[in-house]
């Protein structure tokens, strides 16, 4: 059964604490002076290591390129236009909104619209196919939520009504679709013949890609708050990294769900009444010997892939998953910074600042999504704009892409192309 009541006060604390509607924390008239907690920070040496170089990459099966939202560096030429703007589907309004970004590959790209609306585009635009995934009885509004994923030549949805489908990636036919007990955070995540997925209840469930069978499941601490697009897990085949609202992530092993370790992202900022949601926004990212995620209220840590022991812990929060590329770390900060990291120490090489406030309300925060990292450049997607882009040598603007309603999800990088979801339902593609 679904939540609805419980879904709707998760909501509206999320709205009030992390400004995902548009919402933030009461401001007082009068003039406003910056002051933010003093930290300390680690000092990089100022060498810049060069990022590795650039190859087509054929497809970008979930956020972040992969299952393990780890991606070698994706070519794209150095000037981009737009090739295409098509809709595909309902965008975000006051009762719900677009929570995931696109994935697809040489064939089709595919978008998870406001209504659990399924849409696959052509590399040239056209529309392929498109299927709603509302449940019986249910309103279209209550469906925002979860998203889509590629894996063994299927299409994985998740949905806020708290139901998971495979579909042919063809044709869009339902293959299975299994029930959970609540709305589904985030995105599944396919590991081999298995597709995991986290539900707002924090119950983890491993289904088997070929039929919907249950095959294990696996409960972790639930925190007193979440925001409402949570974290989608990530895998290197043999081990889960899980994200709960708490803060907590949990490594389990992909075949039973046995645990191998668990950590916990508990530091904040103090004085902000988001520091009382420990929820994992920056996506587990699971590198070769490394897992490093960050939440929305001021630590981003990089944990031992096989142990689970801590390697370093950054003082800034992550408002969305890091780019890993080579020995660099980019992400943006719960301060809204764009900053570089070195890999192995933690140390800052750059940190640019970015717009704190949306452009055109002074009232609502900035929301940014991503960064990706492609083509030699940083693309940094704003939930109210559209994308910015910047050099990784030293953090410098170079130019912006124009993305009217501003950007719903982190976009993707396929074939020599970005794609772009928008708030507005609508796919823009720039090559």
């Amino acid at each position: 059964m679904i939540l609805r009541a419980s879904l709707i006060a998760l909501g509206a604390l999320s709205l009030t604490a992390c400004g995902l509607f548009g919402e933030d924390e009461e401001r007082m008239p009068g003039d406003r002076i910056p002051v933010r907690p003093q930290v300390e920070l680690s000092t990089g040496s100022g060498d810049v290591t060069p990022l590795p170089v650039a190859s087509v990459n054929s497809a970008w099966t979930h956020e972040g390129g992969s299952a393990s939202h780890l991606i070698p560096h994706p070519a794209l030429q150095p000037t981009l236009s737009r090739a295409f703007a098509v809709s595909v589907g309902q965008g975000s309004t006051e009762g719900g909104r677009m929570t995931s970004g696109p994935v697809g590959n040489s064939t089709a790209i595919y978008t998870l619209d406001a209504e659990a609306r399924v849409t696959a585009t052509g590399p040239n635009g056209q529309r392929l196919w498109s299927r709603s995934l509302i449940a019986d009885g249910q309103p279209a509004e209550e469906g925002f939520g979860g998203g889509v994923s590629l894996g063994q030549g299927t299409l994985f949805a998740t949905t806020g009504f708290g139901e998971i489908y495979a579909l042919d990636a063809t044709t869009g036919a339902v293959q299975w679709q299994q029930r959970a007990d609540a709305p589904f955070r985030a995105a599944p995540t396919v590991a081999g013949r298995r597709v995991i997925a986290v539900a707002r209840n924090d119950v983890a469930t491993a289904y088997d890609a070929d039929s919907g069978q249950i095959l294990w499941r696996l409960s972790g601490a639930r925190g007193d708050a979440g925001v409402l697009a949570g974290s989608q897990a990530a895998t290197n085949g043999a081990l889960i990294v899980l994200p709960f609202s708490s803060g907590e992530m949990v490594a389990a092993f992909s075949r039973n769900g046995r645990r191998a370790w668990a950590a916990a992202i508990t530091a904040g900022r103090r004085g902000l009444a988001r520091s009382s949601i420990g929820d994992v926004t920056g996506d587990p990212v699971f590198g070769d010997v490394d897992v490093i995620a960050g939440n929305q209220s001021g630590s981003l840590v990089s944990l031992d892939a096989r142990s689970g022991r801590r390697n370093w812990t950054h003082p800034d929060g992550a408002q969305d998953a890091a780019a890993i590329v080579g020995q660099a770390v980019f992400f943006v900060t719960d301060q809204a910074e764009l900053l570089r990291l070195d890999r192995a120490t933690g140390a800052v090489i750059w940190r640019t600042q970015l717009a704190e406030r949306n452009a055109d309300d002074d009232e609502i925060a900035a929301r940014y999504l991503g960064p990706v990292v492609a083509g030699g450049r940083i693309f940094v997607a704003n939930g109210h704009d559209g994308i910015e882009v910047f050099s990784p040598e030293d953090g410098s603007s170079i130019t912006r892409l124009a993305v009217a309603g501003g950007v719903a999800g982190a976009p993707a990088v396929i074939d020599n192309t970005l794609y772009v979801l928008s708030n507005t339902g609508t796919l823009y593609a720039y090559r």
